[in-house]
């Protein structure tokens, strides 16, 4: 996609914003496609004013496949080693997706040890994948403005994990809060400046 076809899809955007929500690691996840094999979605980490779910774990895994084009600002993309031991410091929670941008984290009797592996730093312009089942976790640095267009493949997997502490409660609710039009409008403009 050449950067005019990217402002193309910024102005459509702009013009009628799709629903938006904040994620619970604190991004802006804009879905542009849905169908049975995936999803096309657009998100985006503003330089201030994110939200973030309370509580925040952002080591967790999918149920598919992801592929990121950044398209402007960097992504730092953390994959961590998540293996069954029985005397590991956290435990796993299952994801349960419910109606209205609500979910459900619950607890599993997986003890975990969690390691992490090398970070992947991707600048605007290149890509990163994560494969269903591997755990990770993406930060963009507080100041900062970031854009990702994201293509999803499905899997057969039941339900996406998350790396949570060992004293949790059973069950974490968790509300993803709308964005305002206007908000996705700004942050619309914000990136279109910024791409390269």
């Amino acid at each position: 996609m050449t950067r005019d076809e990217l402002r193309a899809l910024l102005g459509e955007l702009w013009d009628r914003p799709p629903p938006a929500a904040w994620h619970p690691t604190g991004f802006v996840v804009l879905e542009l496609h849905r169908d049975a094999r995936g999803a096309l979605r657009l998100h985006l980490w503003p330089p201030a004013g994110r939200e973030q779910g309370r509580p925040c774990w952002p080591v967790h895994d999918h149920v598919w496949h992801l592929s990121s084009r950044v398209l402007c600002g960097a992504v730092h993309s953390h994959g961590y080693a998540v293996e069954d031991e029985p005397e590991g410091d956290a435990l796993l929670y299952a994801v349960e997706y419910g109606r209205e941008r609500r979910s459900c984290m619950r607890r599993s009797e997986r003890r975990v040890s969690v390691h992490a592996c090398t970070p992947q730093r991707t600048e605007a312009g290149g890509r990163y994948a994560v494969p269903a089942g591997e755990f990770h976790a993406s930060r963009v640095e507080a100041g900062e403005l970031a854009a990702t267009l994201v293509l999803t493949t499905r899997t057969e997997r039941a339900h996406p994990w998350v790396v949570g502490p060992a004293d949790g409660p059973a069950l974490v609710p968790v509300l993803r809060p709308s964005v305002s039009e206007a908000r996705v409008r700004s942050m619309l403009d914000e990136v279109d400046a910024a791409l390269v």
